[in-house]
């Protein structure tokens, strides 16, 4: 009786199941190897090899890339819809920092917006909980590096990292940063499927309907008139 955790907001594509907090199997493609049209064929491999039955669904609704994200709403509210399962939105953001979820203290995750803007959100870690800190925010380069310099203390940065951490420690190289490794930077499916659990535990759910993408910018996408 697992619960489907489903990430498409990036360049890596993940898919993963859980069970009472303890990640059951997961399936992560990158690079070339990854296809949004794939991902139902992925989730069928992954459900098929653990022999289990689906009770629930989490997906990340952004923010993220708008072919990526449409793809894996469209999947997650079909699978819902059909299944008739609880379906749970679950930021980019909160699942790449629960891939700190060992460390204690403050966490950063990161992801790029536009050229100029990075999405960002705090959070802080304490015996395997993690708490939000502040909402889902865009931030221009200048005041993402005057947050991070504010920050007193060490804290983890995860996400789209390098250039950031180079210029944060330029500015203020007081400033205790400890970067993630590079695969721990990406939000993985068993990591949406623990949140979502949580999520649908306490009844924090939404219809198919009523989920909607949040997009790192708008899509450039012209309206047909007749």
């Amino acid at each position: 009786m697992a619960i489907l955790g489903i990430s498409s907001a990036t360049k890596t594509i993940s898919v993963g199941l859980a069970e009472d907090q303890k990640l059951l199997s997961e399936l992560t493609l990158a690079g070339r190897e990854a296809f949004t049209e794939d991902l139902i064929l992925y989730i069928e491999k992954l459900v098929s090899e653990s022999k289990t039955k689906l009770t629930g669904i989490a997906v990340v609704v952004g923010p993220g890339a708008y072919s990526g994200l449409r793809g894996g709403l469209a999947t997650a509210k079909t699978l819902a819809q059909t299944l008739e399962l609880k379906i749970a939105p679950v930021s980019t953001l909160e699942a790449i920092a629960y891939n700190l979820l060992d460390q204690q203290g403050t966490l950063i995750a990161i992801t790029d917006a536009t050229r100029e803007d990075y999405n960002v959100a705090l959070f802080t870690s304490y015996r395997g909980e993690i708490s939000r800190l502040t909402e889902d925010l865009v931030l221009s380069t200048p005041r993402l590096i005057e947050l991070l310099s504010a920050v007193t203390g060490t804290f983890y940065l995860a996400g789209q990292t390098e250039q950031i951490y180079a210029k944060v420690q330029a500015a203020h190289p007081e400033t205790r940063i400890i970067c993630a490794h590079p695969q721990s930077c990406h939000p993985r499916g068993g990591l949406v499927a623990l949140i979502g659990e949580k999520l649908i535990a306490k009844n924090e759910t939404l219809s198919p309907f009523e989920i909607l993408p949040k997009y790192s910018h708008q899509p450039n996408i012209r309206e047909f008139k007749a």
